[in-house]
């Protein structure tokens, strides 16, 4: 028996069994479609067995005609298992296949298909004449028909599990058409067995995709396979690579020798498969994944990469970040449950609006049908199929008609030990694209992985709400006050910016408390804090300051905007418990920073003298800060003097500057010159180039504290020095804070030593998040430091340290700044610019 014998054999025995076992599965249509097909696989196989065999040569014709027969019936009732797997009646196409398989099997058994056949060592030799075309025609049209139907099926369908399975198919189809025809129409081979094997390779296909429900991703198995053919290849030629360079090489040896080199080759390549492997793997990943590869890896990563992370807000906007762009996405959320009312609703979003506002805020009831679907399942659901399925059938009309309005495309829920404790709202792909089986095994991956993390950080947000919350009201307590307290007034020394502070005390409240008892009085102060919370912006944040007084940073509100904002807490309280005997009212006390003090303090000590203001003129009012301190000469003359005063300052502090270092004498005044001059040809305001003028005289006050032998050390500094140079404009800003009049210039002195590419210090900001007054300042900065004589260096000339600026554009300063700043320096504005100066 030969191997072109031994191939139908095996191939028939293995059709047998599977034919048995797709009988004994589910009484379904398909399943008994496929059975079919895999009867007259076995009948195909074992007649070609037996012509191939050949025991008895006088019947090889006869076997080559009934052959004949059970190809076409083979082929049609393959195109048939299409059209059920695809739920749709065998049709007008099915008949008259069968139909041509008994025509098919009636001419050849009167001689009109096969002409002759004989085979000579397991091989056949034979001829059809013009009925092999035709049996070409038929067999051609039904497996092209059949691989179609897949394609239109996979092309339709929105389930990206469906997707996958119709993948496979599509798949072993190409596979039977490639080997019947490289068979057929290849001389050498075309009286082989060899189109067997792709029939064989079809039918397990087919059985693995209709029996199991969960099927391994068609690309990660396109990938595999082509990962260890590619190794394959590569350890083979390694392999005969060096047994070749050893019989070239190496002469001739005892066969002791011979056995050992072998052994050492053989060992050689077993130590470098795993790593090539693993090379070769990520190459391929990275071809199929061209673009989205490194946020694909950092989702396969994510639980090394975040485990580490406790905030919750850090990690949810990372996650949903790199699954935007992993999966090209229009946009993601993460949907938290509220414990008070049970509804699922949007905490975090990607993209965010302007305001950073949370953008289409979709909510689930606690007894929504999609949430009990993604408990009970725990995997992801398309939102394409949500009219298909039965489950949703007692979808609320308010549900549907927000997903319709919320463009998202997958759900994913995120459990920890068996609850639902976040769902992945993911939007639909860019370019109308579908979720492929891959996305949502990815996205699982990735919801399983965060699961613990997630609810790490919920416990540790827990704790820090715990740990900052007044448990009677609700509101932050005292200690939390006093950090965002802080937290504005570096805000505020950064950017620049305004912040109002309110406190509130409630009135005779120890009165009412020995009256009504103290249940009665901690009522009172919850709904006070209720009252409150109604009466202020999303970005206000109030506080239970300590017993019955109340605080309220209102960020970026001015004075007159804070005082409304007081007036309408008081109204509020004044209507919401004037039913009470005696009536509740409350006195308010406004204070505004910069305006009233830089410091924590002081802000904190003028918003209590204006409340204290309040209570000793009748209480049930509201006083502002400038209500307590009247000004005692006329306010223009108090401008001036403060300009005046300003003024002094500067020149003061800056000639301090200059004198600790004799090679920068003047540099202060320079910069400050230059600064000026690029913010003129920018068109910025008045008020701005003021704020420029100053921070360029001050921006190296910070180099006070620094020790003359580092600023005047010619060779290179170290790293204790380097962490004194770079300490110098925090340094400065804490110098300048006290001084009323230069809190606008903090900003820019602080961040002048800041890189466009994020690279620079003290903070580490990057491209525009760096104030453009400082992006301004540090090309007067640097622009004066080389074209001056330096201990460490030589100085450059203008058109030299110009063209070291537009090197660094973009890396180190602001091209756009960089671009203006070239046009305006040229020897004539220099010139005057040090006619200005002298």
């Amino acid at each position: 028996m030969t191997v072109w014998a031994v191939i139908p054999l095996v191939s028939f025995l293995l059709f047998a069994v599977l034919a048995i076992l797709a009988l004994r599965q589910e009484d379904r249509r398909v399943n008994r479609v496929f059975a079919r097909f895999l009867i007259a696989s076995s009948i195909w196989s074992f007649t070609s067995f037996m012509l191939h065999y050949n025991p008895f040569p006088r019947y090889a014709l006869l076997w080559n005609e009934i052959l004949a027969a059970a190809l076409v019936w083979t082929v049609v009732s393959y195109y048939h298992f299409v059209r059920a797997y695809n739920n749709k009646r065998g049709g007008l196409g099915v008949y008259i296949g069968y139909a041509a398989v008994f025509t098919v099997l009636a001419l050849a058994l009167n001689g009109y298909i096969v002409e002759y056949a004989y085979v000579v060592d397991g091989v056949l030799f034979h001829e059809l004449g013009a009925s092999g075309f035709v049996l070409g025609g038929i067999s051609a049209f039904f497996l092209i028909s059949a691989t179609w139907n897949l394609i239109r099926r996979y092309r339709s369908s929105v389930d990206p599990s469906d997707r996958n399975r119709t993948m496979y198919l599509i798949f072993g189809s190409v596979i039977v058409i490639v080997s019947s025809y490289v068979t057929n129409l290849t001389p050498a081979i075309s009286g082989l067995s060899t189109d067997h094997i792709g029939n064989l390779v079809n039918a397990l296909i087919i059985s693995y995709a209709i029996t199991r429900y969960q099927l391994l991703n068609v690309r990660f198995v396109t990938r595999k396979i082509l990962a260890y053919g590619i190794l394959v290849a590569c350890l083979g030629g390694i392999f005969f690579g060096l047994g070749i360079m050893a019989q070239r090489f190496v002469p001739a040896e005892p066969a002791y020798l011979r056995v050992i080199q072998g052994s050492a080759v053989v060992i050689f390549v077993a130590l470098v498969a795993r790593p090539l492997l693993r090379i070769i793997e990520d190459r391929i990943y990275r071809t199929f994944h061209w673009g989205t590869y490194q946020y694909r890896r950092a989702l396969i990563d994510f639980r090394d990469r975040m485990s580490h992370v406790i905030k919750l807000d850090e990690l949810a906007n990372e996650m949903l970040d790199v699954m935007t762009k992993a999966l090209h996405l229009s946009q993601a959320k993460l949907l938290f449950q509220d414990f008070g009312s049970g509804v699922y609703a949007t905490k975090f979003s990607y993209p965010k609006t302007a305001g950073n506002e949370l953008s289409d805020e979709v909510k689930f009831s606690a007894d929504s049908p999609i949430v009990n679907w993604l408990y009970r399942k725990g995997e992801p659901l398309t939102l394409n199929s949500v009219d298909t399925m039965p489950e949703f059938k007692g979808l609320w009309e308010l549900e549907r008609d927000q997903l319709a309005a919320s463009e998202l495309g997958l759900l994913c829920p995120i459990k920890s030990q068996d609850r639902l404790i976040a769902i992945i709202a993911l939007g639909k792909k860019k370019s109308d694209g579908i979720y492929s089986h891959e996305d949502l095994e990815l996205v699982m991956s990735m919801a399983n992985q965060a699961s613990t993390i997630i609810e790490n950080a919920q416990l540790y947000s827990q704790a820090v709400i715990r740990a900052n919350t007044d448990g009677l009201t609700g509101l932050y307590n005292h200690r939390h006050f006093h950090e965002r307290l802080d937290h504005e007034i570096a805000r505020g020394s950064r950017f620049g910016t305004t912040f109002s502070l309110i406190m509130l005390d409630i009135d005779l409240f120890k009165a009412y408390n020995d009256i009504h008892g103290h249940l009665a009085g901690d009522e009172i102060l919850r709904r006070i804090a209720i009252c409150i919370e109604t009466s202020i912006r999303s970005i206000d944040i109030a506080f239970r300051y300590g017993g019955e007084e109340f605080t309220i940073i209102l960020p970026e509100a001015r004075l007159e905007d804070a005082y409304k904002v007081a007036e309408r807490i008081r109204k509020t309280i004044a209507a919401k418990t004037s039913s009470k005997a005696p009536p509740i009212t409350a006195s308010l006390g406004v204070a505004n920073w910069p305006i009233d003090g830089v410091m924590k303090e002081e802000i904190i000590s003028f918003a209590d003298a204006a409340l204290y203001r309040a209570k000793q003129t009748g209480r049930n009012r509201t006083c502002m800060s400038s209500d307590v301190i009247k000004p005692e000469a006329p306010l223009v003359s108090v401008e001036l003097e403060a300009r005046s005063r300003a003024l002094s300052i500067i020149y003061a502090l800056a000639a301090t500057v200059d004198a600790k270092d004799h090679y920068t004498y003047g540099h202060s005044k320079k910069v400050s010159d230059y600064a000026v001059a690029l913010a003129e040809a920018m068109s910025m305001s008045h008020e701005k180039i003021d704020i420029i003028r100053a921070a360029g005289l001050l921006h190296d006050i910070g180099k006070v504290g620094i020790p003359d032998s580092i600023l005047n050390k010619k060779g290179t500094l170290n790293d204790e020095e380097w962490k004194l140079i770079k300490a110098h404009p925090k340094l400065g800003v804490e110098i300048l804070r006290h001084v009323i009049d230069l809190v606008n210039c903090l900003p820019v002195i602080l961040h002048h030593h800041e890189r466009f590419d994020g690279a620079g210090y003290p903070s580490g900001l990057k491209g525009e998040k760096i104030p453009l007054e400082a992006r301004i300042l540090a090309a007067a900065d640097a622009f004066d430091a080389i074209t001056s004589p330096r201990p460490y260096r030589e100085q450059l000339s203008s058109q030299e340290a110009l063209d070291e600026l537009k090197r660094c554009a973009g890396t180190q300063f602001d091209p756009k700044v960089i671009e203006i700043f070239s046009k305006i320096i040229s020897p004539a504005s220099e010139e005057k610019l040090e006619t200005k100066r002298q």
